[in-house]
């Protein structure tokens, strides 16, 4: 869930640490161009081959395998071997496990059959409603700035499933 942080202003401490602005928001930037790369070129892949949705996402999970085993062998490998790979899994963690892959499978079904627009709005949308619900659950507070950014997403959402107006073609 994403949401800013809403801690009380006396309780915060000031930290010596450094920081800039200019250089989050490049971070930012470039971490938006690169995941909607990401996205036109897994659409790609998912609509431009013979290959099954199924082992096309078997093939790209390889490699997520592949990378994801080696990370935890860098970081945590003396623990790993000491103590073994599910060590400390419970039921929350297999829950968790479990939501993230049909997430991952949901997402390949939405880009397969409809386009990566459509997942980008639908992620915003799921954000919001996870707000909404996080007023009741935990006292999330609503905010300008959540409300502005909530009636942005829904506009544009709006503005996409209108339909096309009829395309005139001019004479030569």
């Amino acid at each position: 869930m994403v949401q800013l942080s809403q801690s009380d202003t006396k309780s915060t401490k000031i930290t010596d640490v450094e920081q800039n602005p200019l250089l989050g928001l490049v971070a930012v930037l470039l971490s938006c161009c690169s995941s909607g790369f990401a996205g036109v070129y897994f659409e790609k892949l998912l609509k431009g081959s013979d290959i099954s949705l199924w082992m096309r996402n078997i093939h790209l999970a390889g490699y997520g395998v592949i990378v994801g085993l080696f990370g935890v062998y860098w970081n945590d490998g003396d623990v790993v071997s000491e103590k073994g790979f599910l060590y400390g899994y419970n039921g929350w963690v297999w829950w968790v496990v479990l939501m993230q892959a049909f997430g991952g499978l949901l997402v390949a079904v939405v880009v397969k059959y409809a386009d990566n627009i459509l997942k980008g709005f639908a992620t915003s949308l799921a954000i919001i409603v996870s707000c909404v619900f996080s007023v009741f659950i935990w006292g999330f507070v609503i905010t300008l700035q959540f409300s502005a950014g909530t009636a942005l997403v829904l506009g544009a959402v709006y503005m996409y499933s209108l339909p096309k107006p009829p395309t005139k073609i001019l004479p030569s």
